[in-house]
């Protein structure tokens, strides 16, 4: 009883640390948002058989157990694959990024080291700069793999205004400071919409496209329902035939980990 007195003050400290920190932690992604380039023309278009990657995670106390669905843009699904390691940062609202970002950068470094896969594109359950601080979960991937990112999100953490059609493929834009950050999209008819923003290194219009390009008719793209399943069943240790388990996941590094001085960190 002792013992689970100590980790549970331990976790709790920890937890009060970030709660406390919160003006740093906003610090921090307002700099590194300067850093986020959502072009107005496109840098980078998927072409057919281009490999992308769709990344979710689940939690099981500190633990994360990450999984990516690998496909052929336009061609076939080459693989499910998921991994685990410690989450070293608590949750706090709003503030996701610094939680979720290490465990699927480390997913990410483990597809190069085990000559997996080199994804061409991601997609990330989550925001790219459709949040409060232009600075969710897809920006922070996308500057730590200097690749073009999507978020892809259930709901919304910045208000929109508009009425969206029944119709598959309508949108409404989200603004944030008169500004579009993302829309309010809807995949299939009469299915609740998803959220999508880019992340980095993609144009507004290519986050829309290239979602709406995505195999699946249901409300949720068929490369993330794979993500989050083989996410699940890792978490919950389902044997399954439908993803390859990775163990555990490669230690990561930011960009602005290693040179903090070049990110004005």
């Amino acid at each position: 009883m002792v013992g689970y007195c100590r980790t549970a003050f331990r976790k709790i400290r920890k937890l009060d640390h970030y709660l406390m920190n919160k003006d740093r932690l906003s610090k921090e992604q307002e700099n590194l948002s300067r850093f986020v380039k959502i072009p107005e023309d496109p840098i980078y278009a998927p072409q057919k058989g281009d490999l992308i990657l769709a990344l979710d995670i689940q939690y099981k106390e500190n633990q994360a157990h990450v999984a990516g669905d690998l496909h052929y843009w336009q061609q076939d699904h080459m693989g499910t694959f998921a991994g685990e390691i410690e989450a070293k940062v608590p949750y706090v609202p709003s503030y996701f990024c610094f939680r979720e970002g290490p465990p699927l950068l480390s997913f990410w470094k483990t597809l190069q080291e085990k000559n997996i896969a080199q994804p061409k594109f991601i997609i990330v359950d989550g925001h790219g700069i459709a949040h409060p601080r232009k600075f969710g979960v897809a920006c922070w991937l996308g500057l730590a793999t200097q690749t073009p990112t999507i978020g892809c999100a259930k709901d919304t953490l910045v208000r929109y205004v508009g009425d969206l059609s029944p119709d598959k493929g309508s949108r409404v834009p989200v603004q944030l400071d008169e500004e579009t950050v993302g829309y309010v999209f809807r995949k299939e008819e009469n299915i609740r919409p998803i959220y999508v923003s880019p992340g980095h290194l993609t144009t507004l219009g290519q986050s829309i496209e290239i979602v709406q390009g995505l195999p699946g008719n249901y409300r949720i793209p068929d490369p993330l329902r794979n993500a989050d399943h083989a996410a699940r069943s890792h978490c919950k240790k389902i044997p399954e035939k439908t993803w390859k388990d990775l163990g555990l996941l490669c230690e990561s590094q930011t960009p602005w980990e290693k040179t903090p001085s070049n990110w004005g960190l």
